[in-house]
């Protein structure tokens, strides 16, 4: 009985909701007037004050990014912890991040990955996509693609080199990762990283729905990861826990298997969900994988 309410109930939610409001919850994103990176409390997400990176090694920077529909630019923010006058010569890694808020909430990861080899050794650069954060509009799936390759213009301009550049994705930003990496031809990135990835809104409705609805019939987003995969030939490192109960492992896997390189490997972290890999699988581990891969 309980569950044919249940049933009942989201039913009538589904029917409510239009597909702009459903969409729109793939992006749970926040405005802010000001960023506070090391000053904001991440909560389970921070990490320990030996990866700190101090404001004298990072620096807010904003581009342009265009609606290729509409003509409509957009004024959106990143940062750059290193040194921007040596990145023509340094390994950079570009990080996409995930869905929730804005950058300060992903500053713990941009912070360990600036940790590799010895702290500011590679650059990092990780920007906020159209509605979150500072960034002007709002965030579109074709806006996620238009604002990372307004990204990659800022570190075209800046002097980076594709061979030394690395995307990681995480979650969502694996989605613009794998497209640019497989749809760019004018920056191909040296090697990709990405963790906890979501195959498909298809995959992600089957295994979440408790009723059996078409995705179509409820958003207007695809996010056809694995597929674009197939398209994509630099060397993949996959990481994906395997108790992740938010995107389920399987999608991962197939993004993992349906890759073409020539290369890859894959990370499954026993015990970690969708955010707490570096915690669970222990953050020297994590940074010592990383520089592994990078420098191979």
């Amino acid at each position: 009985m309980k569950k044919t309410v249940l049933y009942i109930i989201i039913g009538v939610l589904v029917a409510a909701c239009t597909k702009p409001n459903l969409d729109a919850l793939a992006f749970p994103s926040e405005k802010l007037d000001a960023y506070q990176f090391e000053n904001y409390d991440a909560g389970s997400g921070n990490v320990p004050t030996v990866y700190a990176v101090t404001p004298d090694n990072y620096t807010l920077v904003s581009m342009t990014s265009k609606d290729a529909t509409t003509g409509d630019e957009y004024t959106i923010y990143g940062v750059y912890i290193g040194d921007m006058a040596t990145m023509a010569s340094d390994t950079v890694i570009m990080y996409c991040h995930g869905q929730s808020k804005h950058m300060d909430a992903y500053w713990p990861r941009a912070t360990l990955l600036a940790s590799i080899v010895e702290q500011y050794n590679y650059g990092v650069f990780m920007m906020d996509y159209r509605g979150y954060g500072m960034s002007e509009g709002k965030p579109t799936e074709q806006g996620l693609y238009e604002d990372v390759d307004a990204s990659i213009d800022w570190l075209m301009a800046m002097g980076a080199k594709p061979e030394q550049t690395f995307y990681y994705g995480f979650s969502l930003g694996c989605i613009p990762v794998i497209d640019r990496a497989a749809y760019r031809t004018d920056f191909k990135p040296a090697k990709i990283i990405l963790e906890s990835p979501l195959a498909s809104v298809e995959s992600l409705a089957n295994s979440s729905l408790i009723l059996n609805v078409d995705p179509k019939f409820v958003s207007t987003l695809e996010f056809e990861n694995a597929e674009k995969i197939k398209d994509v030939s630099m060397p993949l490192l996959w990481l994906h826990g395997i108790e992740d109960d938010y995107i389920e492992i399987n999608n991962g896997e197939l993004i993992y298997e349906n890759h073409a390189g020539s290369y890859k490997e894959a990370v499954r972290v026993t015990g970690a969900g969708h955010g707490n890999i570096p915690e669970i699988y222990g953050y020297e581990n994590y940074i010592i994988h990383l520089e592994n891969y990078i420098k191979m």
